[in-house]
């Protein structure tokens, strides 16, 4: 795997759904991203890994569009989508939960979940100030998705508190529930267990697959926690420095010298590590 690094082919019959080819992103003179490459299939879960710095904020921000990279293309079911704007990228179908929650901390979370539901208001803006009928029926239409939401994450029993009044395990939570409200088919999750406890981080693997399982979402997943990867993807994508140094299964990436190189100059990682 080393120098170019290139992604496992598809499952049978299935196409690629996201591909990054020789992206590069710099700041000034310094390099973020070194003609990274990869593709991602539909109904997969993908973990990024690798140390602080090595560009995996930057591979999510250049999928999302809040960058734009020097060099390279972005696909998106084959279509080059590089440069396109964040609400355009959503349109497709790229949802995005952030490392830092980003929610309205004042707000319900009904309300916030209702706010992720902004692409898919059909009613004009005369219709809402006069509430005619149209946009009754496109209010209706867009609690009833959010409804089925909570139901998936069992937040019914937080819907008229406050978000940030809420433990930090379940703002994580209504964060990934406010991302699914836009019908993502990829979701693109930064560090989704970070600052929780052990028994919080297992909870949180089992709805992020059940989510799979039950929209058949495909994910790509920033983390940290070894243990949660190898439970939770299939394949890992290791960056370091901005360059892409392994992509294959946890078994073998966690064994990989260069990935081993990387993490501290230990000879192996382990299932215990925090990467």
């Amino acid at each position: 795997m080393k120098g170019s690094v290139s992604s496992p082919s598809p499952p049978d019959g299935e196409g690629v759904l996201l591909a990054l080819e020789g992206v590069r992103l710099a700041f000034g003179g310094v390099s973020a991203l070194a003609g990274v490459s990869f593709a991602l299939y539909p109904g997969e879960v993908v973990a990024l890994i690798g140390p602080n710095g090595a560009g995996k904020t930057s591979v999510f921000n250049c999928i999302c569009g809040f960058y734009k990279p020097q060099q390279g293309t972005i696909r998106w079911r084959g279509e080059a989508i590089t440069g396109l704007p964040p609400h355009r990228l959503a349109r497709l179908g790229i949802g995005r939960s952030f490392q830092n929650i980003e929610l309205f901390r004042t707000m319900t979370c009904l309300d916030n979940l209702l706010l992720g539901r902004h692409l898919h208001i059909r009613a004009g803006l005369g219709s809402t100030l006069l509430a005619l009928p149209a946009w009754r029926r496109d209010e209706v239409a867009q609690r009833l998705v959010i409804e089925k939401i909570m139901d998936l994450l069992d937040l019914q029993a937080f819907r008229h508190q406050r978000v940030g009044m809420l433990p930090y395990g379940i703002q994580k939570l209504v964060e990934v529930a406010r991302a699914l409200a836009g019908e993502p088919k990829l979701l693109l999750l930064d560090e989704p267990t970070a600052g929780m406890t052990a028994e919080e981080k297992d909870e949180m693997m089992v709805r992020l697959l059940g989510l799979r399982q039950e929209l058949g979402l495909t994910m790509l997943v920033v983390e940290h926690d070894l243990r949660v990867v190898s439970q939770l993807a299939e394949r890992i994508l290791v960056l370091d420095y901005g360059r892409l140094i392994a992509d294959g299964p946890p078994t073998e990436v966690q064994h990989h010298p260069e990935v081993v190189r990387a993490y501290l100059g230990q000879t192996k990682l382990t299932t215990e590590a925090a990467l």
